[in-house]
């Protein structure tokens, strides 16, 4: 089975609570080296969703992962360097690991 050609930024993940309100990454990196660049984050004001959850913890749940964002409503930027400060370096990192949204 053929994979295709390799993704290119930037990667883009949303959830939505059950009023469809939003909540999004959207993380950019170099599409020769695989770095992570940065990441804008999105919630819609009033979305039940506050945090995004990237991995899980020593028990399994994302509650307890290590990398957490906290997104306020609107829209914010998160630098490669906190990217870097959760263990995140490149998209493979990202998509190695569940990504869920929560409260």
């Amino acid at each position: 089975m053929a994979d295709g050609p390799p993704m290119t930024s930037p990667y883009v993940w949303e959830a939505g609570d059950y009023l469809t309100r939003v909540i999004r990454i959207t993380v950019t990196f170099n599409n020769a080296t695989r770095a992570l660049t940065g990441a804008t984050v999105f919630r819609d004001a009033a979305c039940l969703y506050q945090k995004i959850y990237i991995g899980t913890g020593a028990d399994g749940t994302p509650d307890n992962t290590d990398k957490v964002i906290v997104v306020p409503a609107g829209s914010a930027s998160v630098t490669a360097q906190q990217l870097r400060q959760r263990g995140l370096d490149t998209i493979e990192d990202v998509l190695a690991l569940q990504i869920t949204a929560g409260p």
